[in-house]
């Protein structure tokens, strides 16, 4: 029968019309896959113009793609390169060892010594439920208490990279913690060397300082320097100040490394460069001698609190520096025994306090000396200019003493140098009647001049100004006007006046040298791959008084030794200038002792400057302890 079909093809819907005597449903398959299609198509509306357009769109794209792979593989290609080698290298730093430091005879007092370093890592942290097990066994292998060692991770949790628990381990502890495999991914344990400080005494601690991990904020200082997070740097003393110097500059070492960690090769190795040496000014005899002096003289008076500063006149180089008490630098290299650092910070002499450079003290008169020579050199005296001591002044319903009841008679600069007269001083500075004296604003230029009221710069940090009052100063903070008492305060060294023990023996090396105010050195040079380098002595004033003015004081200081406050030291087989100084120790406090002074007289080798806290009168304090430190010094320029 005829009839028709609708058959769905593959591009299209076709009918076909079946007569009778036909196959019908494969005939009407038949004809419609070979019959164009009824309805236009997608396929079908492409011209060949339009596939040879689609080709070309194509082909760019292509050659596109080819383009930017290659410029990938030219210009990005190194930097893909060291991508991948990181991935299967290790750079692993080589610390460099840090240099010595050596006193002038060449006895080491900073060294290195061989150890394991315990390192906790931050994932030490990270887990809680982990942390009362892990902190049980780490105690038991450190063999301290829990309670110790939770202490000491809480304050140390803020550091700038893992924590050092330790830099001493012994053997066995470092093979013990090396073999647990099964839970060690949160410390880890180094071979190095940790910092030993050899010298004996406890004084060469606020001299040599110590080593530490870095802080949060001192890793943000350093690193663009190039230092790990858990490097060590110098904290205090020396070790801070010539830090750059000692710890050289770190190497590397490039390792091959399978997907599993494992070493396969050696790549390059580049070797740290050690720092240099650091040899000193100081005398470790001499130090060793004023260390071993001012400790018995603490046990027997019972006055611990002290500073004894010896300085070549002729360089500024620091031949000896005491601050006592002193502390021990080994208790702060490395980690920290809390129970130690607890009883220094509530120790009342304050141990850790550097009062050689430091301390700020009314400089009592041992400050005249300088009010000697301003008065000399603005013509408001002459060496021949001459005042009576009654006893003191009297500036309306005020009294200004002397030390000495009645006075001590018609005394000129030299004499009043030799015994100290504070009415020869008052005058000189402040005026009296219608002599005029100095008056506060030249009196601290002066000063000034001798390197008071600023920094002086040592090579040590923590280094305090003093301070030298003005009348701007007193009305801005106290709120009253400079009166002429104020000034007479001053020139005898007590009122608002401070100086630091560094001060007052740099500007007795300036009076003993002829006027040239040095910076102080504690270092001397540095030593490395044999080859030395000298620090240059730095010249701070050139002149700080006349050489006449100067050489009027000297005359003054010889004769408060053969006739005045300091003739103990007349018994000396050599000659020694100097003054003592007794100053205010505050309210219902006793005073503190002072004496400084140099020696030779005629060639001055060696300044000397003493400090008791609240050690009474200088002349039988201060003066006694010179008198061991001069004679100390003599034996050994002659033997």
């Amino acid at each position: 029968m005829d009839g028709i079909f609708k058959i769905q093809k593959i591009n299209g819907l076709g009918e076909v019309t079946v007569n009778e005597g036909e196959s019908s449903l494969e005939y009407a398959v038949s004809v419609a896959m070979t019959k164009k299609p009824a309805m236009t198509f997608v396929g079908s509306s492409f011209s060949m113009f339009r596939m040879i357009t689609v080709l070309f769109l194509a082909a760019i794209v292509l050659l596109i793609i080819v383009l930017r792979t290659a410029g990938m593989q030219i210009l990005s290609g190194r930097e893909y390169l060291n991508e991948a080698e990181g991935n299967r290298t290790d750079v692993s730093p080589i610390v460099p060892t840090r240099g010595k430091i050596l006193s002038s005879e060449g006895v080491v007092l900073a060294d290195n010594v061989a150890s394991f370093s315990l390192w906790l890592k931050r994932e030490f942290f990270l887990d809680e439920s982990k942390y009362p097990d892990r902190l049980l066994w780490l105690a038991e292998v450190m063999e301290v208490t829990e309670n110790e060692l939770h202490s000491y991770l809480v304050i140390e949790e803020e550091a700038a990279g893992d924590i050092l628990v330790s830099d001493g381990l012994t053997h066995e502890q470092a093979m013990l913690l090396l073999s647990e495999t099964d839970d060690n991914d949160w410390y880890q344990v180094e071979e190095g060397t940790k910092r030993k400080y050899t010298a004996v005494g406890q004084s060469f601690g606020h001299i040599l300082g110590y080593t530490g991990p870095l802080s949060k904020d001192e890793w943000h200082a350093y690193r663009d320097a190039g230092y790990r997070k858990n490097d060590k740097i110098g904290k205090t003393g020396l070790e801070k100040t010539y830090e750059a110097v000692l710890r050289g500059h770190p190497g590397e070492k490039r390792i091959e490394v399978d997907s599993s960690g494992v070493v396969r090769a050696a790549l390059e190795v580049r070797d740290a460069k050690p720092g240099s040496d650091i040899i000193l000014n100081m005398d470790y005899g001499l130090q060793s001698f004023i260390d071993g002096l001012i400790t018995e003289y603490g046990r027997k008076n019972g006055k611990k609190r002290a500073a004894v500063i010896v300085m070549n006149p002729q360089n500024g180089a620091i031949l000896a520096l005491m601050s006592s008490p002193g502390f021990d630098a080994n208790a702060f290299s490395g980690r920290v025994d809390q129970s130690v650092y607890s009883a220094l910070i509530n120790d009342k002499n304050l141990p850790l306090f550097q009062r050689a450079i430091s301390g700020q003290y009314p400089s009592g008169s041992t400050f005249k000396p300088i009010v000697a020579a301003a008065a000399l050199d603005n013509g408001v005296i002459d060496e021949h200019s001459s005042i009576l001591s009654i006893g003191g002044i009297r500036i309306g319903t005020f009294f200004f003493p002397d030390w000495k009841a009645g006075g001590h008679g018609i005394v000129d600069v030299r004499t009043a140098l030799a015994w100290s007269v504070n009415t020869f001083f008052y005058i000189a500075g402040g005026g009296y009647l219608e002599k005029d004296g100095l008056g506060i604003t030249r009196l601290m230029d002066s000063a000034a001049k001798f390197g008071l009221g600023k920094p002086l710069g040592i090579d040590l940090p923590g280094e305090a100004k003093g301070f030298l009052p003005s009348a701007k100063w007193k009305e801005e903070t106290k709120g009253e006007p400079w009166y002429i008492g104020d000034t007479y305060h001053v020139s005898i060294g007590q009122g608002d006046i401070l100086v630091t023990p560094l001060q007052v023996a740099a500007y007795t090396s300036a009076i003993a040298n002829g006027g040239i105010l040095y910076v102080p050195e504690v270092a001397d040079y540095f030593v490395s791959d044999s080859q030395e380098q000298q620090i240059e002595p730095k010249i701070l004033q050139q002149r700080v008084a006349s050489p006449e003015s100067l050489e009027i004081v000297r005359q003054g200081l010889r004769m408060a030794v053969t006739t005045g406050s300091a003739r103990l030291l007349s018994y000396l087989p050599f000659k020694v200038a100097g003054k003592t100084g007794t100053a205010q120790g505050g309210i219902d406090r006793p005073n503190h002792a002072w004496f400084t002074g140099f020696a030779p007289y005629a060639d001055p080798s060696i300044a000397i400057t003493v400090l008791v806290e609240e050690g009474g009168e200088g002349s039988s304090t201060a003066v006694p302890i010179a008198k061991e430190i001069f004679g100390w010094w003599y034996q050994q320029e002659n033997n």
